[in-house]
């Protein structure tokens, strides 16, 4: 099973330079950092008591080249992390994505739309952001903080003994911060999610909320989520506003003792000017990382909430995986339904025992009030869902086995709902299927009556096209392959009568050596189609 840890070492493996150069920075940022307290102390010590000045102008000349070495390095890094964030989220979006194809019905029926996206924009990103000032960044100031220690160590035990005592103080108010501020932010991206799930209902559902005029309802939807949104947002930027002046304020305190207690007695720290002077800016350097490390712990935890997200979203239930070997006879095609049985919820069967049979060449139209079943009828017919019991065939081979490939290939689909992604006309009509050719799509377009159409390398734009024909825009979509099923999916439900006997003449004409199922909100049948009343 994938997850977020797999995908960052998959993408790793594929880079192996890209991980060998990020070990070399970070292993040369640690280093240089060290570098100028060193050469702060020669300076001080050794060079200014002796006035060599040739000595002092070359020594300067290394400390200025060290912290420039220093600024390139950084820039390098931060180049790096860059890359590297974008490498890895692209990796994890792209096993989504395969993941997506994999999900069984269901998912899609327990989540809605503006959860999914949370999980490939708001989560992503924050991984994202975890590498960019999160776990690499972290480990680079982990290495400095040891490094600093070990070098205020080497200049006076005592000094460093001060230091490793006031380290626990840090740490324990560090944490005490971030704990509470963990606890908001956890709470803020389920938040978030609500959020973008009311942005997109509301946008879907725009026209039927200015028809009804329905602002005052959806304001106070609004309200209520963007309010407890914004005090849990808000209680961690408290937390976050707490930290840094804490760390400035221990910091100072700090520097003050150790001046203090220099200047009470020079030798306590058994240390020369220089070397007390280089200590102070180690000491000061040494809580930089340690502001970092609280922010990058900020970081990383709020990212822990995003990777356990994804670390779910990849534990969702997936279809059973398909036999792309298997394939239908397509001569005297036979579709059963035996003994099927079908629940959303494991409690009461939306389809219970159906049985039915029907051979190529036969019409049948599905009647009955919503939620008889209708819908879940035409899933089961062409393999989208599983049934709990009983089984679907085509000539005797279970729908829901099939491949999409060999589905594709035998069902064509018209819903009653457009789903045009901005295309060209060819790219929408064939569904970027390379194999069909120009003449095919001109062919189709013309048959399902839309032969006004000159150019098929034109954006498909919604708005230049009837309702009527947008439905004739998916019917040429579902028959370009010649498949020898068609579902018609309420397809006419939201145009008028005119557009919808138009509709009905055009699937006539192109249903002729076809099987066609269909839900008719009109009950403009077909010729020759049989009614079947389902009834819950």
């Amino acid at each position: 099973m994938m997850s977020t840890f797999k995908c960052i070492v998959s993408y790793f493996k594929k880079h192996i330079f890209v991980f060998i150069i990020s070990l070399l920075v970070i292993a040369l940022v640690t280093g240089l950092s060290l570098v100028p307290p060193q050469l702060l102390r020669i300076i001080i010590d050794e060079i200014i008591p002796k006035n060599e000045l040739s000595t002092l102008f070359i020594f300067s000349i290394y400390y200025l080249s060290v912290y420039v070495a220093i600024q390139l390095i950084d820039f390098a890094k931060e180049t790096l992390l860059v890359v590297i964030s974008q490498g890895v989220g692209k990796e994890i979006k792209l096993n989504m994505l395969k993941k997506v194809n994999r999900l069984s019905y269901s998912n899609f029926t327990k989540f809605d739309s503006g959860t999914l996206e949370a999980y490939f924009s708001n989560d992503v990103d924050e991984i994202n952001t975890l590498i960019t000032s999160g776990v690499i960044s972290m480990a680079i100031d982990g290495l400095k903080m040891i490094g600093i220690v070990v070098s205020i160590f080497v200049f006076s035990i005592a000094f460093g003994f001060i230091t490793l005592a006031i380290l626990p103080l840090i740490v324990i108010s560090t944490l005490l911060i971030r704990k509470r501020m963990y606890k908001a932010q956890a709470t803020n991206r389920k938040l978030e999610g609500k959020v973008n799930n009311l942005v997109l209902e509301n946008l879907d559902n725009i026209v039927t909320i200015k028809s009804f005029r329905i602002y005052d309802k959806i304001e106070n939807k609004y309200d209520d989520v963007l309010k407890n949104h914004f005090k849990t947002n808000q209680k961690a930027n408290n937390y976050d506003a707490l930290f840094s002046p804490v760390m400035q304020i221990l910091k100072t305190l700090l520097i003050v003792l150790i001046i203090t207690l220099s200047t009470a007695n020079k030798n306590i720290f058994g240390m020369k000017i220089g070397v007390l002077v280089s200590s102070i800016d180690l000491i000061t350097n040494l809580f930089a990382p340690i502001e970092n490390l609280g922010m990058e712990l900020q970081t990383i935890q709020k990212s822990m909430a995003a990777i356990h997200r994804i670390n779910e979203f990849f534990k969702l239930e997936e279809d059973e995986v398909k036999d792309q070997t298997l394939d239908v006879n397509s001569k005297d095609l036979v579709l059963e339904f035996n003994d099927a049985s079908f629940t959303y919820d494991n409690k009461e069967n939306v389809i219970d025992h159906f049985n039915l049979t029907l051979k190529q060449n036969e019409h049948l139209v599905f009647k009955g009030r919503s939620g008889s079943g209708k819908s879940t009828l035409f899933k089961l017919a062409y393999g989208l869902i599983k049934p709990t019991s009983g089984r679907v065939t085509i000539n005797g081979v279970d729908t829901y086995l099939l491949s999409d490939d060999v589905k594709r290939k035998f069902f064509g689909i018209v819903y009653q709902d457009y789903y045009f992604s901005g295309g060209s006309i060819k790219e929408e009509v064939t569904l970027l299927n390379k194999d069909i050719s120009d003449e095919k799509v001109y062919e189709t377009l013309k048959l399902v009556g839309l032969d006004r159409i000159t150019d098929i390398s034109i954006p498909l734009k919604t708005s230049d096209y009837s309702t009527g024909e947008l439905s004739l825009f998916n019917i040429a979509r579902a028959i370009i392959f010649d498949s020898k099923i068609l579902f018609l999916d309420e397809m006419n439900a939201k145009i008028d009568a005119i557009s919808a006997k138009k509709i009905i003449e055009v699937i006539d004409k192109v249903s002729q050596d076809k099987m066609v199922l269909s839900i008719n909100h009109y009950g403009d049948l077909l010729a020759n189609s049989k009614i079947l009343n389902v009834e819950k």
